[in-house]
């Protein structure tokens, strides 16, 4: 079968309306020096309601192939402390249609619930094969394919064509090649060597196989945290990842990023030095972009970094987006900032996007992290949250600047939520919406027994946003 670059297909089943009312459009910014609108965003809420543990950072719950996106979301199910999982899809037509992974019965597949640790993430590869990983917290494979290309309802069990049975499975992380190979990115736990390692994995869309690619992170008594994974146009998969002390915790070090060449399945650092997988914890180097700080080691907590996002400008890194907390006295974890980690030829450069003190007493990112770059502007997506009366609400942030520096320039997205906030963003790379991003953005705790999703549309057109002090734009938070 011939390869080709991902198409958009027709749905399978009729389209749902979106209910009145859900559809907001943001308000557009002045004109441009062309006369094009700034960022004009747009902001649309899903008509389905969403499960209370649809929370996740390391996930990609988030596809666009060809005008179609495709939003995976746990879904309330009838029983208690589960979840069903459920895929919409938005047409080039503008309607949605959704639909659930089937259990062998033909009834809607559920899951445990565990906010953090049993998210869907999703990719659609060359063909318009839709893959979905789910619930998957150190437990053997849980993998869904669609049997039509781009049909959402037509998602069934196919754990049993990955390699590695048996393994437990935590935290996948996916991406379409540049030849519309699919690819997954988790950890696999191998406890009784005190080992949970990054593997990566790749669907052939050729063979219709899966195969294991490597396992490209390794080390004895460290488990490896998957973060992301994203592929330049040359076709390297740009590779991230954090370590923790075996056998897990929240409290991670040595933010780590690598490229994987499927050209001559080859792997090198950001210096462009050649790599021997497995990687360690002590590769250091131009492996690591956030080291460890004085004092710290795998055995402590703080200071510690927490989710990370790759910016990937074209076949280029633009950096690394990040969350990190230095040690308080005692330590432990002080508030998180967010870092902005590049590699400038020679060696790492860090610097801080979002200074978390700054904000005042109560204020904090959370674990919800993206990064884009395109057209000659980085942008990074955070979540900041502060707390009223005892009440939690949040804030999506974007932070923007210059491909080649200058200042971040910072805007709110959507409204402040009560309770958490998750995203995913992925950037349109051709045609007429080159450049825009498209966001995910669930606010799973904004009803009293489920919550909510949104689809933002953020274009790169008009220059530069004018940007509101970091201040201004998270001020809702206190009320």
């Amino acid at each position: 079968m011939a390869r080709r670059s991902a198409r958009g297909v027709a749905l399978a089943t009729a389209a749902v309306a979106l209910v009145a009312g859900t559809s907001l459009a943001a308000t557009a910014a002045p004109s441009g020096p062309t006369g094009q609108a700034k960022h004009a965003e747009t902001i649309e809420q899903l008509p389905y309601p969403v499960d209370r543990s649809n929370n996740a950072g390391w996930w990609t719950p988030l596809d666009v192939v060809d005008g179609v996106t495709y939003m995976a979301f746990d879904s309330p199910a009838a029983e208690a402390s589960r979840h069903e999982v459920h895929v919409a899809a938005k047409g080039v037509d503008g309607a949605w249609t959704v639909g659930c992974l089937r259990a062998d019965d033909g009834s809607c597949a559920t899951f445990l619930d565990d906010s953090g640790h049993d998210q869907p993430s999703i990719v659609v590869d060359g063909e318009g094969t839709i893959h979905a990983f789910v619930s998957m917290h150190h437990v053997p494979w849980q993998y869904y394919r669609s049997t039509t290309p781009g049909d959402v309802t037509s998602l069934v069990d196919a754990s049993a064509d990955l390699p590695d049975q048996g393994v437990p499975m935590t935290y996948p992380v996916t991406a379409r090649g540049a030849d519309g190979d699919a690819y997954v990115m988790v950890r696999g736990g191998r406890d009784e060597a005190t080992v949970r390692d990054g593997r990566l994995y790749r669907f052939d869309t050729a063979t219709g196989a899966w195969s294991r690619v490597a396992v490209f992170a390794s080390g004895v008594g460290a488990s490896v945290y998957p973060d992301d994974l994203e592929v330049g146009t040359d076709g390297r998969l740009h590779v991230l990842w954090e370590w923790h002390r075996w056998a897990a915790g929240p409290y991670r070090h040595l933010g780590s990023y690598a490229v994987y060449d499927p050209a001559d399945d080859s792997w090198h650092d950001a210096a462009g030095n050649a790599l021997t997988t497995p990687i360690s914890p002590s590769a250091g180097g131009a492996v690591v972009y956030q080291p460890f700080a004085d004092g710290e080691s795998l055995a402590t907590d703080a200071p510690t970094v927490q989710t990370a996002k790759l910016a990937v400008h074209g076949d280029t890194l633009a950096g690394v987006v990040y969350r990190y907390a230095g040690a308080k006295d005692d330590g432990t974890a002080d508030r998180f900032d967010v870092r902005f980690a590049r590699f400038d030829g020679t060696s790492w450069q860090r610097e801080t996007v979002i200074d978390a003190e700054s904000l005042g007493t109560g204020v904090d990112t959370v674990a919800a992290l993206d990064a884009t770059s395109a057209a000659g502007v980085t942008r990074a997506y955070a979540v900041v949250q502060g707390t009223v009366d005892g009440r939690v609400r949040t804030q999506v942030v974007r932070a923007e600047r210059a491909l080649d520096g200058g200042d971040w320039r910072f805007a709110g997205l959507g409204d402040v939520q009560p309770g958490q906030q998750r995203l995913a963003a992925r950037t349109i790379g051709t045609g007429p919406a080159s450049g825009t991003d498209v966001l995910y953005v669930s606010a799973a705790e904004s009803g009293p027994a489920t919550g909510t999703l949104f689809h933002a549309r953020v274009p790169r057109t008009g220059g530069p946003i004018a940007g509101s002090p970091l201040e201004d734009v998270v001020a809702g938070l206190r009320g």
